[in-house]
């Protein structure tokens, strides 16, 4: 598995205009994307379709422990660092409280999880950040009008799917 970054008390500690988040992809056997609606009071993207996901937190260690937590907090899905492919990252520059910030958005893939997928409140806020979700496929989620999922990612993280499906076929 090729890990997000080497040395992550280095990472974590960049700067503080440097904000992590990590993205879990969930795949299933139909080749089925997990999506997450965010409701209508989100401080960001209100009523946007995305991917489990969320800022990393100092505590958790890595990004890929960050993702972990995240997809169990927004989707009630639990997988293990082991399971997780990273896939990518974007970076977007915005200006928060006039402050400018970067944000490095990582993305992995999953197509093992356990439980059923269930939205409660953040643990940390109490606040219910989702109030839908469903599996929708590719193009499924190309025609959302109010998504904030990069297509290209997605497109990536079915093709390494499948071509490891080919592999060991």
């Amino acid at each position: 598995m090729k890990k997000a970054h080497k040395n992550w008390n280095e990472f974590i500690n960049e700067g503080r205009s440097i904000i992590i988040v990590a993205s879990v992809i969930c795949i299933d056997e139909n080749e089925q994307i997990l999506i997450l609606l965010r409701g209508e009071t989100a401080p960001r993207h209100p009523l946007h379709w995305d991917l489990p996901g969320g800022h990393v937190d100092q505590t958790d260690g890595s990004v890929e422990a960050g993702g972990v937590r995240e997809l169990q907090e927004e989707a009630g899905l639990k997988a293990s660092i082991e399971d997780l492919q990273y896939l990518d990252k974007t970076i977007k520059n915005v200006t928060r409280n006039g402050t400018p910030r970067e944000i490095i958005r990582h993305f992995f893939i999953t197509e093992k999880w356990t439980g059923d997928v269930s939205l409660v409140p953040n643990p940390e806020t109490d606040i219910l950040e989702h109030i839908e979700y469903k599996w929708a496929t590719f193009d499924e989620i190309q025609e959302l009008s109010q998504s904030s999922i990069p297509n290209y990612i997605l497109r990536k993280a079915l093709n390494k799917v499948r071509d490891q499906d080919e592999t060991t076929t």
